[in-house]
């Protein structure tokens, strides 16, 4: 997550307006490539834009479903998939295949937390990175290909709201070291209880009560095995280990939805 650290203030500094009405602008400031002027964000503002990360998530989702079903219009359904997956991608700049990339290759090294810890800030990708980039993008279009264009639309959507989500619990953990993005991301209770709240309501909704309760419980079983992963292999969290837990939830809910609509 080595661009997202890059759009964080100094704690305390002047990052912008620490107020909610620039919260939604700063949540898709922070995880997209699309421009909204917002500024460097500060610790507290972070913690406010993490109220809308889920609905981030739903423009994203919203994004791919669109390109799929305008490209669904003169492409088979295959290379209309990937094209979509490509236009997430480029909207979100990859932030999180590179977190998942930089995690994969940090837990795969036969090392200690320090050295993993070292391998991680390493822009360049090795072989467990690069592996697991292309497990995410086979597993991605398998998955959703067979899926006509509406039942496209539900995955992703769900998916991506619920990819976003999962970043906040995650905030809870301690963290690996004390620079980076993911040392100052600090999400309230009340934060976490009403993004939950919308976020579940916006999955039932899309989703259905089958695949949507599959595809929430699956989040929250991937985030746990995530969470003791990091604890156990890094000593908690960093701005990378966020990024792979968004990929590896947005992925667990495409198969739940391969699951049931195939």
């Amino acid at each position: 997550m080595t661009e997202a650290a890059a759009r964080l203030a100094e704690p305390g500094g002047a990052g912008g307006t620490l107020s909610w009405t620039a919260a939604p602008r700063d949540a898709v400031g922070f995880l997209t490539r699309i421009p909204v002027g917002g500024a460097r964000l500060a610790p507290g503002q972070l913690g406010r834009a993490a109220l809308f990360f889920p609905a981030v998530g739903l423009l994203v989702g919203g994004v791919a479903a669109g390109v799929r079903a305008g490209a669904g219009v003169v492409l088979p359904d295959a290379p209309a998939t990937v094209l979509a997956l490509l236009a997430a991608i480029i909207v979100t700049g990859g932030l999180h295949e590179d977190g998942l990339a930089d995690t994969a290759d940090g837990l795969g090294a036969h090392a200690d937390r320090t050295r993993r810890l070292e391998i991680m800030r390493d822009s360049r990708i090795g072989v467990y990175g690069a592996l697991a980039l292309a497990g995410a993008l086979l597993f991605a279009f398998a998955a959703l290909a067979p899926l006509d264009a509406a039942d496209f639309a539900r995955a992703v959507l769900c998916a991506h709201v619920l990819a976003r989500w999962s970043a906040l619990p995650q905030a809870l953990l301690p963290r690996a070291r004390e620079d980076g993005a993911g040392s100052v991301l600090e999400v309230g209770p009340g934060v976490l209880a009403a993004a939950t709240a919308y976020s579940a309501a916006l999955v039932l909704a899309l989703g259905g009560l089958e695949a949507g309760g599959w595809a929430l419980g699956g989040a929250v079983v991937v985030g746990a095995l995530c969470a003791a992963a990091f604890r156990r292999a890094l000593g908690g969290t960093t701005g990378d280990t966020f990024g792979a837990v968004i990929k590896l939830t947005e992925l667990t809910v495409y198969g739940v939805f391969a699951a049931v609509f195939v």
